[in-house]
C-alpha cells in the first residue's frame, strides 16, 4: 500500500472512531447521519479516496456553526492545517458530533490536512494506541500499527475562522481600498491579530490589532489578497480574496463648435464639433439645438468631428449645447449663442424681426419675458417700450448700439391768435392809412379847386335900371 493510500486510511480510521467514541453512549440506528467527503493531502486531492462520518441527532445544546458549515478541528501536532468542514444546517456540542436534519441529503465534504506526524494514535489520549483507552495498544485505524498523527480534538482549542469578505475588490490605481475582515471569528475565543498580503507573495504587509485598513495600489492588475487571522491560543486561519484594480476613466475634452452666431429662419447652416479621449475611447456627441431638436451620433474615432447641419424656424436667440460621451463618463458642456433675425439690446433683451424684412417689430424683455411693439423712426432708430405700459421707455441707435431714456418732445407754441392780431392790427392800419390818404387826396384837391378860382378875373356886373 503507498504512502497515500496508508494516510488516507489512517485518516478515515480516525474520525470514525473519535466519532464512535463522542456519539456510541447517546444514538439508536435509525437516528444517524451519513455524510462523505474527499481527502486532501498538503491541499491536493486524492483521487479514489472517499471520507465518511455519521452524526447522531439527539442530545445536542450548544450551536458552532459559522456561514452554514461546521468543523472538526485538529490540534495537538505541529503543522497541521485542522478542519473537517460540514455544510449543514443543525447543532454541536464537541466538534465531534453533528445534527444533520432528517430531511437533509447526503453533503459533500472536503477534509484538509498536513503530512506532518503526531503521536500516532488518533485518539485524543496521547498514548498512541489509537483506542480512547489510554492504554497505547492500538493505532486508530484499525489494524493496530498507530501510524495516524492527527488526533480529534476532545475539548482543545478550535482555530478561528478567517474571513475578508466585507473587503472592497474593485478599485483604482493610487486610491485607498478598504480591507474588512470583521467577519472573521473565533468559535471558543477571540480573533487578536489581522494580517494582510496584498501581493499574495508570502509576505503579510500589514498587521493590526484592527480588522479593518485601507491599501493603495500603485499598479493596474487583479490582486490575490490572503487575510491571515490568529486567536488568543495561537491558532491561525487565512481567507484570500480577489481585488481588481484598474485606472479611472478620463472624461473627453469639452468639444470644440464651430459655426454661424448670427442669421435668418428658414436657413440650413453647418456647424462642426470636435472632443478628444485620453484614454482613445471612441466618442459620441449629444446636440440640443434649443429648438426642442436634440441630435444623438453614433461613437466615432478618438479625435474624429461631427459635421451637423440645422436650421431654425422661427425668430429668436438660441443656445446651442454640446458635450461627448466616451461610453462611460461625459465631457463638459460647451455653448454658444445663435441669434436668429434677433438683434441684441445690452441690458434689456432684443430685437425680433418676425417677418424678416431687415426691420425689426418687436422687443424680448430677458428679464419678464414679455414681448412688446416697437416704433421705428427711421431705418437705425427705434422706439421701445420695454414694460409694456404703453409709453415709450428708450430710444434705441441699432448702428451705435446706444440705448437712451426717452423724453418726450418740448411742444411748438400757439402764435395763432397772435398772427390774428397781427393780421388784425395789419388790416387796420392798412385801413387807416387808405383813409388817411382819402382824406390828404380831398383836401388836396379842395386846395387845388380853391386856387384855382382864385386865379380866374373878376367879371364887371352892371345893372339895368327898370324902365318906367
Amino acid at each position: 500500500m503507498n504512502q497515500n493510500r496508508v494516510l488516507s486510511v489512517v485518516i478515515i480510521s480516525i474520525i470514525l472512531a473519535s466519532a464512535s467514541v463522542a456519539i456510541v453512549p447517546t444514538i439508536k440506528a435509525e437516528e444517524f447521519h451519513t455524510v462523505a467527503g474527499e481527502l486532501y493531502i498538503d491541499d491536493e486531492l486524492k483521487d479514489g479516496v472517499t471520507v465518511t462520518l455519521s452524526f447522531s441527532i439527539n442530545d445536542y445544546d450548544s450551536t458552532t456553526k459559522n456561514g452554514g458549515k461546521y468543523s472538526i478541528s485538529f490540534v495537538g501536532h505541529e503543522g497541521e492545517t485542522g478542519t473537517f468542514g460540514v455544510s449543514i444546517s443543525g447543532v454541536i456540542t464537541d466538534n465531534q458530533t453533528f445534527e444533520v436534519p432528517e430531511e437533509e441529503s447526503v453533503d459533500l465534504v472536503d477534509l484538509h490536512v498536513d503530512t506532518t506526524g503526531g503521536d500516532g494514535d488518533g485518539d485524543g489520549d496521547g498514548d498512541g494506541d489509537g483506542d480512547g483507552d489510554g492504554d497505547g495498544d492500538g493505532d486508530g485505524d484499525g489494524d493496530g500499527d498507530g501510524d495516524s498523527g492527527y488526533v480529534p480534538s476532545g475539548g482543545g482549542n478550535e482555530p478561528p475562522i478567517a474571513d475578508a469578505s466585507e473587503s472592497q475588490t474593485v478599485g483604482y490605481v493610487f486610491e485607498p481600498i478598504d480591507f474588512d475582515g470583521s467577519k472573521s471569528d473565533d468559535p471558543d475565543g477571540t480573533v487578536d491579530l489581522y494580517e494582510w498580503d496584498f501581493e499574495n507573495d508570502g509576505t503579510y504587509d500589514f498587521n493590526s490589532t484592527s480588522s479593518t485598513n485601507t491599501h493603495i495600489f500603485n499598479e493596474v492588475g487583479t490582486y490575490s489578497v490572503k487575510l491571515r487571522v490568529t486567536d488568543n491560543e495561537g491558532s491561525t486561519d487565512t481567507d484570500t480574496i480577489e481585488v481588481t484594480i484598474s485606472k479611472p476613466n478620463v472624461p473627453p475634452t469639452k468639444p470644440t463648435i464651430e459655426g454661424i452666431s448670427e442669421g435668418t429662419k428658414d436657413t440650413e447652416y453647418t456647424y462642426n464639433f470636435q472632443s478628444t479621449d485620453l484614454d482613445n475611447d471612441t466618442i459620441q456627441y449629444f446636440i440640443n439645438w434649443d429648438d426642442g431638436e436634440v441630435t444623438e451620433t453614433e461613437f466615432l474615432p478618438n479625435g474624429t468631428s461631427s459635421m451637423q447641419n440645422h436650421s431654425w424656424m422661427s425668430s429668436g436667440k438660441y443656445t446651442l449645447k454640446v458635450y461627448a460621451f466616451d461610453n462611460e463618463t461625459v465631457s463638459a458642456t460647451n455653448q454658444t449663442t445663435i441669434l436668429i433675425d434677433v438683434h441684441l439690446v445690452a441690458g434689456i433683451g432684443y430685437l425680433i424681426d418676425d417677418e424678416g424684412d431687415g426691420t425689426y417689430d418687436s422687443l424680448h424683455n430677458d428679464t419678464s419675458g414679455q414681448e412688446t411693439d416697437v416704433e421705428t423712426e427711421d431705418d437705425v432708430t427705434y422706439l421701445i417700450d420695454d414694460d409694456g405700459d404703453g409709453e415709450w421707455d428708450y430710444v434705441y441707435d441699432i448702428e451705435t448700439d446706444t440705448l437712451t431714456a426717452y423724453s418726450e418732445p418740448t411742444p411748438e407754441p400757439d402764435n395763432t391768435a397772435l398772427i390774428v392780431l397781427a393780421i388784425i392790427v395789419i388790416l387796420f392800419l392798412i385801413i387807416l392809412g387808405y383813409l388817411v390818404k382819402r382824406g390828404n387826396d380831398k383836401k388836396k384837391a379842395q386846395k387845388k379847386a380853391a386856387a384855382a378860382k382864385k386865379s380866374q378875373p373878376k367879371k364887371k356886373t352892371t345893372s339895368k335900371k327898370s324902365k318906367k
